[in-house]
């Protein structure tokens, strides 16, 4: 929506500064018969493109609302919470989050300050954690579909090309999966949300392909900002944006000796005429890609010193990952394939085992848009010579993550759903980009040597093809084959055709219906305003009661979470300022008569470690217990390194 808005606004203006320059505004009566003609198809693309503006805004506004629906009908966490908490934090004036000790993700640089804005404009509830997740989605969905669409010098068929392009990755992604998709991709930020800085990242490297060296310094600049907003969020876009990009521009340059040499002996042997290319001409034909290795490189080196400065300043606290970057041994990599087959059925929405019977229908149809994005990234591989450098950065993208989740031990059945989430957002873009052309009517290009072409050669070659099919005259080099072959290509593109807007319209139909279900009801509300209302305003709780009491309060009441029977503090989206009896008080713990898990609070343990309460107060199996002295003093205080391993899921 925004390159769309750009590209329509710089049209405009370069077309009004060439009109007002040449003075054909004071001049029109005298004005040649070619230029009355071209102004008015002029404006026509200026008013095409803004509409297209409006039209994506609109849908992509459709779509949030219907996402947040959906989200709505999942029960927010006290993962979520915590972003949104750090949020509120970060825009009363603590932009570093000094004193917070976070988990062993950021989401620093687009979840919390999301969550923050939202929560200036809407308030400190709930409500902010489905908000944000709706949002972030449908930025997903517009930034894959965009990405898909591809810059016009890589389409014949002008905006035709686009729309199928983009409407293929946003039919892939449109309908979440309800249980447990909408958990993954519609509450926590969980590695869902970085897809958008790292499709933002690919969509600057897709539409800017500057040939000057300036330009392409800027844009490399650009790019590497980009990337280091990404790994300063979350670590998976080194995996899923820095690396690929890296390798796939670096593969191109490597390939240059090789091509040459393969040159140098066709033209020994007789085959071949041309004179080489000259080294200067290489350097000018790959140094855009030169160009983005060393910012990709250097993103990496940037996020280090960005994180180092902050803190050195005095921020935010980062855990090491769960479980430590390690690869496990050869006897459960079966069992992680395994669950990674079954995560990734969950992400696209198609894990039929799901009930009720309605939700195992849709998930069968969800098979078709799987089916569809393995398709496109075999397509992908096997058209690897040929590709544009975004292709094969998507290709090693999917491969890098899906390989980093078979031998990691955090693949786990469901909850490692949240580890490869990123994967769908580029398949579906790369599902786009490999069906779109050959579905809108395009063969695709080849060299009838048969030896690799560069993307950047592709889109020299096709500039004039391109120019005459955005005026609507038609491209001889699609309408060449014989009679037969047109025939059957054109009736298998209508049979792909309607079975898309079939599984399209099945997709629409099952977000509408998650959309009805009803709203979950938020988890410990009714325990928040009654501690409100009681003038309870700081105590304890297990990790999974924290956060989220005090979000549901609007901020009024303060839960410190604590571990191990309730006798020492839990620092993982918390403070240790809360901890501290000298500046800190709690006088209340939350706590369940049945063991829940390591996540609460049982309340024979409180009852052990704390002694009796002077008032106890019953929420169904929840139990407040209220004491008149600081409970902090009792704790054990926790240190930042203590723990770095989050409760189990409630």
């Amino acid at each position: 929506m925004v390159c769309l808005f750009l590209d329509s606004w710089s049209f405009g203006a370069r077309y009004f500064l060439y009109v007002r320059d040449s003075g054909q505004e004071q001049l029109a009566v005298a004005a040649p018969v070619g230029e009355q003609t071209a102004r008015p198809a002029r404006w026509r693309r200026v008013t095409l493109r803004l509409l297209t503006v409006v039209a994506i805004t609109a849908l992509t506004t459709g779509l949030c609302w219907l996402y947040l629906l959906q989200s709505r009908t999942q029960s927010a966490n006290s993962d979520a919470v915590g972003q949104v908490l750090q949020g509120w934090d970060m825009m009363h004036g603590n932009w570093l989050l000094r004193g917070w000790v976070l988990s062993d993700v950021s989401f620093y640089t687009f979840e919390v300050p999301l969550d923050g804005v939202i929560s200036l404009v809407y308030g400190l509830r709930i409500d902010v954690v489905h908000v944000s997740a709706a949002i972030e989605y449908a930025l997903l969905v517009l930034f894959a579909a965009l990405l898909a669409a591809g810059k016009a010098s890589d389409r014949r068929r002008g905006g035709r090309e686009a729309w199928v392009r983009a409407l293929i990755a946003a039919g892939i992604m449109v309908a979440p999966g309800a249980v447990p998709g909408a958990h993954v991709l519609l509450l926590a930020p969980d590695h869902t949300g970085i897809g958008v800085p790292v499709l933002a990242a690919l969509l600057a490297v897709d539409r800017l392909r500057p040939k000057r060296w300036l330009p392409v310094i800027a844009t490399a600049l650009l790019v590497c900002l980009l990337l280091s907003w990404g790994q300063l969020d979350d670590p998976v876009a080194e995996f899923g944006g820095a690396l690929p990009l890296a390798l796939a521009c670096a593969a191109a340059l490597a390939a240059v000796p090789f091509r040459r040499l393969a040159a140098r002996i066709r033209r020994w042997r007789g085959r071949d005429k041309t004179p080489p290319l000259r080294w200067r001409g290489e350097v000018a034909l790959h140094g855009y890609d030169l160009a983005l290795v060393v910012a990709a490189a250097a993103s990496f080196a940037l996020t280090e010193l960005l994180i180092r400065e902050i803190n050195r300043a005095g921020g935010y606290y980062l855990h090491s990952i769960v479980g430590g970057v390690r690869i496990s041994g050869w006897g459960p990599v079966g069992s992680q394939l395994s669950a990674l087959g079954q995560n990734l059925m969950i992400l696209f929405g198609s894990n039929f085992w799901i009930t009720p019977q309605v939700l195992t229908d849709y998930a069968y149809l969800h098979l078709v848009g799987i089916g569809i994005a393995l398709l496109g990234l075999l397509i992908a591989i096997c058209r690897w010579p040929w590709a544009d450098r975004v292709t094969r950065t998507l290709v090693l993208a999917i491969l890098i993550v899906l390989a980093a989740g078979a031998v990691s031990p955090l693949m786990q059945p469901v909850s490692g759903t949240h580890e490869i989430a990123i994967v769908l957002g580029l398949s579906a873009a790369l599902a786009g980009r490999g069906i779109g052309p050959w579905l809108a009517g395009r063969r695709p290009t080849s060299k009838a040597s048969g030896t690799a072409e560069t993307a950047e050669t592709a889109e020299t070659a096709e500039t004039s093809e391109t120019a005459e099919a955005s005026e609507g005259v038609p491209v001889a080099s699609v309408a060449s084959r014989p009679g037969w072959r047109a025939r059957a290509g054109s009736a298998a593109r209508v049979a792909a055709a309607c079975l898309l807007i079939a599984a399209g319209g099945s997709y629409v139909a099952n977000l509408g219906y998650n959309a009805r279900q009803p709203a979950a009801s938020a988890v410990n509300q009714a325990l928040a305003n009654w501690l409100v209302a009681n003038h309870l305003t700081s105590g304890l709780g297990g990790y999974w009661d924290a956060n989220i009491t005090a979000l549901a309060s609007g901020g009024a009441v303060r839960i410190a979470p604590v571990v191990d029977g309730a006798t020492y503090g839990y620092l993982w989206e918390a403070k240790p300022a809360w901890y501290d009896p000298d500046v800190s008080s709690a006088n209340f713990i939350i706590a369940h008569t049945q063991q829940l898990g390591a996540g609460y609070v049982y309340l024979v343990s409180a009852l052990d470690w704390f002694g009796l309460p002077v008032a106890t107060h019953y929420f169904g199996d929840t139990v407040v217990l209220v004491y008149n002295s600081n409970l902090l003093s009792s704790l054990i205080q926790p240190v930042e390194s203590g723990l770095n391993t989050p409760p189990l899921g409630p």
